[in-house]
């Protein structure tokens, strides 16, 4: 049985550390984070209040980012769990509530705070790669890792929002944080 969940996670970790765009490997570190939206998108849950079925998930990046044309190439046209995705570009003063998972630029790291606080317990997954955004209050913090994609996960803001992380995603996580955001 351990032999076995082994493989399972292996299988997982190459999945995710390799993801594919329109059958050609991504290798560019912001194609590889937009790889891992999309794979976030599939492993994480929401309540069907807020995700009914079929409806579109919304994925919003808020501000100046470095992703070029890797979310067009990795994410457009593609859906998680039967729902379409929508990329959506916003500013930090914007609505955030009405996406499923925002995805928060470096560039907003002086806004961070008060996006945090105005998403409050909303069902909104967040992910960034500002430094200790996982020990700030985020919910998925993307890292480099040598010249590696990582990400670590802060299980207990993404429990506050009411949003389940699948087992095979913390597994995979370098790091999962139990406790609440440091102030």
């Amino acid at each position: 049985m351990a032999l076995l969940r082994r493989c399972l996670i292996v299988v997982l970790v190459l999945a995710l550390m390799t993801p594919f765009a329109e059958g050609h490997p991504v290798h560019g570190e912001y194609e590889v984070k937009a790889a891992f939206l999309l794979n976030f998108a599939r492993f994480v849950e929401w309540r069907p209040e807020t995700l009914p079925a079929g409806a579109p998930l919304q994925i919003g990046i808020v501000g100046k980012h470095d992703f070029g044309t890797a979310l067009d190439h990795v994410i457009r046209g593609r859906s998680a769990n039967g729902h379409p995705i929508v990329l959506r570009q916003l500013q930090w003063q914007d609505d955030l509530t009405n996406c499923h998972i925002v995805f928060i630029s470096a560039s907003e790291e002086s806004n961070l705070t008060e996006i945090l606080t105005r998403l409050g317990k909303h069902q909104v997954l967040t992910v960034s790669d500002i430094d200790r955004f996982s020990l700030r209050g985020g919910m998925v913090e993307l890292r480099m890792v040598g010249n590696r994609v990582r990400f670590d996960i802060n299980r207990a803001s993404a429990r506050d929002a009411h949003i389940t992380i699948s087992s095979k995603l913390l597994n995979v996580a370098r790091a999962v944080h139990a406790a609440g955001a440091e102030r």
